[in-house]
């Protein structure tokens, strides 16, 4: 005789009741995400979403749409936006952006919803539904799912208090999280300060002041502390008039274990600098850049230096200054990128 069934994989609630959704909600895919307020936000579930789809939700859509966006943008009955079924602008903003066009879109998905979780006022996370369907999440559609939200929030909170991650994310708490500043009007206060000591940091602060004087909407990159490295990324906030600053922790196998050194005159590779430049640049010998582009490339597992470049650039592997990678320069790669 089978023993009792072992306990169900994390998220395997959640995909039962997205299931049941399904007959209801005409969706293809479906992605839960745990987004806590401090710590780096998680894939719960993922239904027929590909990984890089998966991937784009969960990164680049945060950088669009701050949390609450729902109430912003439908004031009235605060029902989950869809793409079918929001002002012309909006759409038209949207399909332009790279999440759509490059992952989205591409994938042939021409409806989506996202649908914010809350439990007693405490934010949890997102669900993403897409359809290769035109105008499928209409106004019925928007507030069925609204409906369930509570639902799908008390699984994802279950979930999240059961998953190994909510005990790590107390200690990534310290070093994840976002911060909001008014720019230019006032200084950053001490909140601000004590949440984001990197703004007592010289040349941080002249890297925020070169993003907001360039024409960039957002910017990811690399910054050095004292216990490793940090991924920064700057949002432009303009319809709030205020910039948004979000930090997390990063290890050395995110960065493909690649040394300071390395770092550096990888940075000015991704800008299109020459071995020359870079050596210039850094006060290095050509022979010692050469060196280092060598072992760049054995690291980075490719043959050749656009290679390496694009690779980097699409990580967002580049530290901003004005030795290593001046924001005009970064401006000229990234421009255009959200």
């Amino acid at each position: 005789m089978r023993g009792l069934p072992s306990e169900p994989p994390p998220g395997q609630g959640l995909t039962v009741a997205l299931g049941q959704l399904q007959r209801h909600v005409n969706f293809d895919s479906a992605l839960v995400i745990h987004q806590p307020s401090r710590g780096r936000s998680q894939v719960v579930t993922r239904l027929g979403y590909s990984s890089s789809a998966a991937w784009a939700l969960q990164n680049l859509f945060p950088l669009s749409y701050e949390i609450g966006f729902t109430h912003r943008l439908d004031p009235e009955h605060h029902l989950p936006p869809s793409i079918s079924d929001v002002g012309a602008d909006l759409r038209e903003q949207f399909i332009r952006t790279p999440l759509f066009r490059r992952y989205l879109g591409s994938e042939g998905y021409r409806d989506g919803m996202s649908l914010e979780l809350f439990d007693e006022q405490v934010y949890l996370g997102l669900v993403h539904f897409s359809s290769r369907r035109p105008d499928t999440f209409r106004p019925a559609q928007r507030a069925l799912a609204q409906s369930l939200s509570s639902l799908l929030a008390l699984g994802l909170r279950a979930n999240a208090a059961a998953s190994p991650f909510a005990a790590s994310s107390s200690a990534a708490s310290s070093s994840a999280g976002t911060v909001h500043l008014r720019w230019p009007d006032a200084a950053p206060d001490e909140t601000a300060r004590g949440n984001l000591p990197l703004l007592q940091d010289p040349g941080f602060a002249r890297v925020l002041t070169d993003f907001m004087e360039s024409p960039l909407d957002t910017l990811r990159h690399l910054w050095p502390q004292e216990t490793g490295w940090l991924r920064v990324t700057l949002s432009r906030r303009s319809e709030f008039n205020d910039l948004a600053v979000r930090t997390e922790q990063v290890s050395r196998t995110d960065l493909w274990q690649l040394s300071l050194q390395e770092l550096r005159v990888l940075s000015g590779l991704v800008i299109g600098r020459t071995d020359a430049e870079i050596a210039r640049a850094l006060t290095l010998s050509e022979r010692t850049v050469h060196s280092h582009m060598t072992s760049i490339r054995r690291k980075l597992q490719v043959t050749r230096r656009a290679e390496a470049a694009a690779r980097a650039a699409a990580a967002s592997i580049v530290i901003p200054g004005p030795v290593t990678a001046p924001m005009p320069d970064l401006v000229q790669v990234f421009r255009g990128v959200g």
